[in-house]
């Protein structure tokens, strides 16, 4: 049998297109714990079974194995700061954060897609990690885009061809680049940073050999700097 290089496993597994979940459960002295996961999947409809995996190495693995419930947050788009705050090693993760528990005791993190509040039911071994199943005794859901994970960065599901028929406003929002306020519209933070990457990205080009920018595109970037001087000007 041929050995499977791991770094190539991972590679190869990350190609894999997944959602992003955090997990939170209360550990024996009372204190919340939680992680960031990309391993949560379903098991079973009838009964309502989930599953989620953790490493052996992991500090928070015995107060998981010790709780008598957990939930898992699957993240909403936006939520990366969550999830990179839930990923952090040694960090007090919930610092800052005020949250109740939910019906099933674990604590309930705010803006997710969904919650899946679980009775720990089973635990399995699988290579170097764990395997934690669940029975999924409360069920919560709201009507917000999932943040998703793949090839390490975040992204976005594609839109539709109905989202683009949007109006072009109603569209930018629906992708996290601004927010609709009264009277408007703000850039989102993740909107600013956008613009900064192209601001940067130009301002790098301009020192060097020029940037080769198709006409279309010259034109639409110079129709927003009128735009943007008019609504100065006003």
């Amino acid at each position: 049998m041929t050995a499977i290089d791991p770094q190539t496993f991972r590679q190869a597994l990350g190609t894999f297109v997944t959602g992003v979940t955090i997990v939170t459960a209360r550990a024996p002295d009372g204190q919340p714990i939680g992680l960031t996961v990309s391993s949560f999947n379903s098991v079973s409809l009838d009964p309502p079974l989930v599953l989620w995996s953790l490493s052996l190495k992991s500090a928070s693995l015995p107060a998981f194995r010790e709780a008598r419930s957990w939930a898992v947050h699957v993240l909403s788009a936006g939520q990366e700061d969550m999830s990179a705050r839930f990923a952090i090693p040694g960090a007090d993760r919930f610092a800052g954060l005020e949250v109740e528990d939910g019906p099933e005791g674990a604590p309930q993190l705010p803006d997710f897609a969904a919650r899946f509040g679980c009775e720990a039911t089973f635990e399995y071994e699988g290579g170097d990690h764990a395997i934690f199943v669940g029975h999924v005794e409360n069920l919560q859901r709201r009507d917000a885009e999932p943040l998703v994970y793949h090839g390490g960065r975040y992204g976005r599901v594609r839109q539709s061809g109905e989202d683009l028929a949007k109006p072009a406003l109603k569209r930018l929002a629906d992708t996290g680049f601004l927010e609709l306020v009264p009277g408007g519209f703000q850039i989102t933070p993740q909107g600013r940073a956008m613009l900064g990457d192209l601001r940067d990205g130009l301002a790098q080009w301009s020192d060097g050999p020029g940037l080769n920018i198709p006409r279309e595109d010259r034109r639409l970037l110079a129709d927003l700097h009128r735009l943007i001087e008019r609504q100065s000007a006003d």
